[in-house]
């Protein structure tokens, strides 16, 4: 029989806290690991299998905990730990690391409504993605010999923004575990992921690395086009999409779309593996070459302050739920900082503190040919067609007052007799142009 899932059901040494997600083959929900020192006690989230085992196969359990036990082995920033995996009541359960934070999926759906996600921010977000893909790619067994992992879902869904500013990837090995599930019961299948499958994966042929930066090249066109790549009526539209891989170059639509950034979208998104690009980190070290050479520095702070702008009260309602549960449940102290309690990031509502949390997005180290730097960063965003519409408002409001003060500087020299008459001593350039990312936080 099922266990029913509720708050303060146990799995284990498990405790479920809240719900936090659900598909149709599990369930997601911030859970308390219980540990003998209750002061030792910290959130996980726990990744609940929702299909009842009594029609699978007796060694599937098994299989599951083996193909979970090998992605734990993996040891990276950049991909979520996971600690354990197990079964009760009729369930199987993985136990991994609590990142609070949103999806990118859930990211660019509420940019989506506002503004694009800024372009530095995207490259920079795929980079830190691929950098944690290599790592799984790479990972061996005690002889040395590759383990062959691959991911196979590479979606915004299951790529993860920390409020730490942190990019983590989710969900390995989940995948293949579900398609065996399904072999096994015949009830399930993967769909509504086919818009980031590789074609052969989608042919239903062997993947390896490869298919795998083909997918995470869909999600970085889509962040720096700001359009849907493989998106047909249907499921099986978009299938038909994936299959023909029709990829329209970004400059079709945005002509001054970076031709070194395009050559990179394009590589990863090769019909045939080999001529893709062979290792995710060789797509890290050129996406990190571009935004070097556009002499950009994407900060940490910068993400986190992005998704707190964008997603804060969402966060902060869930962190809300999640202590109002610990405490209803009580019996046990909370660990120290199992629950941040951070002022400065209560949501005050518009032009607030959740506001003002946004910083700067990016950080410009300088400009080839004696550009101001903070105009690179102003001219990539333009250059995407991703700017904000207010950005162009301010800068025409700046240039109106500047024009309006020189004006008046003249006026006043010609009248005073200093300087020849009808000119005015030329005004120091002391401060460079602003970026996109300083006039959204204007």
């Amino acid at each position: 029989m099922t266990t029913e899932l509720r708050k303060g059901t146990r799995l284990a040494n498990y405790e479920l806290l809240l719900g936090v997600g659900r598909g149709g083959m599990a369930s997601v929900w911030v859970a308390r690991m219980l540990t003998e020192r209750p002061e030792e006690d910290r959130l996980v989230a726990l990744k609940i299998m929702l299909s009842d085992l009594d029609e699978a196969e007796g060694d599937f359990v098994s299989m599951f905990v083996d193909e979970v036990r090998l992605v734990s082995a993996i040891r990276h920033p950049n991909v979520v730990k996971v600690y354990e995996a197990s079964q009760q009541g009729g369930l199987m359960f993985m136990a991994m690391e609590w990142v609070e934070g949103e999806s990118l999926q859930a990211l660019m759906h509420e940019a989506g409504k506002r503004r694009p996600i800024p372009p530095e921010m995207a490259v920079k977000i795929i980079a830190d993605c691929a950098a944690g893909l290599h790592a799984a790619h790479e990972l061996v067994d005690a002889e040395g010999r590759s383990r062959g992992v691959v991911h196979r879902d590479i979606s915004p869904h299951n790529i993860l923004v920390s409020l730490a500013g942190s990019v983590k990837l989710v969900d390995f090995g989940i995948a293949k575990a579900v398609g065996r599930l399904a072999e096994a019961t015949q009830i399930g299948q993967l769909k509504g992921k086919f818009a980031y499958m590789s074609p052969e994966q989608a042919r239903g042929k062997g993947v390896d690395r490869r298919s795998d930066i083909f997918s995470l090249g869909i999600v970085l066109y889509e962040l720096t086009t700001n359009r849907r790549l493989f998106k047909g009526k249907n499921e099986i539209d978009t299938l038909r999409l994936v299959l023909t891989c029709a990829v329209p170059r970004p400059s079709a639509s945005s002509p001054e779309y970076p031709p070194e950034l395009e050559r990179i979208v394009l590589k990863a998104l090769s019909p045939t593996p080999e001529s893709r690009y062979q290792t995710a980190e060789a797509l890290k070290e050129d996406l990190s070459a571009f935004l070097k050479q556009q002499r950009i520095v994407v900060t940490a702070s910068g993400l986190a302050g992005l998704l707190k702008r964008m997603l804060g009260d969402r966060i902060e309602a869930r962190r809300g739920a999640v202590r109002d549960a610990l405490v209803e449940l009580g019996g046990r102290r909370v660990g120290t900082g199992l629950i941040s309690n951070d002022p400065a990031f209560t949501p005050t509502g518009p032009g607030g503190a959740l506001e003002r949390a946004f910083d700067e997005p990016s950080q410009i180290t300088g400009s080839p040919g004696g550009t101001s730097a903070q105009g690179t960063s102003v001219t990539l965003s333009a250059r995407l067609g991703l700017d904000h519409p207010r950005a162009g408002y301010i800068a025409l409001a700046g240039a109106t007052l500047v024009l309006a003060l020189v004006c008046l500087f003249a006026i006043s020299m010609s009248r005073s007799g200093s300087g020849p008459s009808g000119s005015a001593t030329p005004i120091p350039n002391t401060k460079a142009r602003p970026s996109a990312a300083d006039l959204a936080t204007q």
